[in-house]
């Protein structure tokens, strides 16, 4: 009863994946817990963690697998795929109970790097913004003064001109940043769930996990 009650948890946690990654997940703890002789929830718990944490390990194992097979075929992640790689591992780190010594500093310095890489993007966000802004009204004052004083008005649409041509050598750069630095992140973020599961099953967790 316990069982059947732990994987229905389980089960309801693992709703972003597809029905069939879903069974083959159910089905493989549901072995695991048979074969290790768990007989109620305390000792499934001592061993997988709870319905929630072991949902996020296999959720952030499937994320790394997908990314990774994404790299295979296009030889680069896209950003999104890294960004929701980055969130679900974060997850799954924050929700292990083996946080202890270097790993749980290293897992703060990541959300450190997160919070500061976040900062600097939406600084950057501000700044196009006010550019385009800038832009606008240049050549918003640059048309109306032309039938006025020409001379001026093609002086502030040469200046729009200018910031356009900025904004559009900017924009690429910022784009082929971002990418490095998510890319950065997420090679990070595979190391130290690499290095956290090493731990967790040095301390008695299941090999066969990884083959989820």
């Amino acid at each position: 009863m316990d069982r059947e009650k732990y994987l229905a948890e389980l089960e309801e946690y693992l709703q972003p994946l597809t029905p069939e990654e879903r069974a083959d997940a159910i089905m493989f703890y549901s072995e695991f817990i048979e074969d290790a002789g768990l007989e109620n929830r305390s000792q499934i718990e001592q061993r997988l963690g709870t319905p929630k944490q072991l949902s996020r390990k296999v959720l952030a194992d499937h994320s790394i697998k997908m990314t990774d097979e994404e790299v295979k075929y296009q030889r680069t992640a896209t950003p999104r795929s890294n960004v929701k790689m980055i969130w679900l591992i974060l997850l799954a780190l924050l929700a292990s109970p083996f946080l202890l010594g270097a790993s749980g500093v290293m897992i703060f310095v990541l959300i450190g790097i997160l919070a500061l890489v976040a900062g600097l993007i939406f600084g950057a966000v501000v700044a196009l913004c006010a550019l385009v802004v800038v832009m606008g009204l240049l050549f918003y004052v640059g048309i109306g003064l032309l039938f006025t004083n020409w001379a001026v008005g093609l002086f502030y649409l040469g200046l729009g001109a200018l910031a356009l041509g900025a904004l559009l050598v900017v924009l690429p750069i910022a784009y082929w940043l971002v990418r490095l630095v998510l890319q950065g992140i997420a090679n990070f973020s595979k190391y130290l769930y690499d290095k956290l599961s090493k731990k967790r099953n040095a301390k008695g967790g299941s090999d066969h996990e990884e083959d989820i």
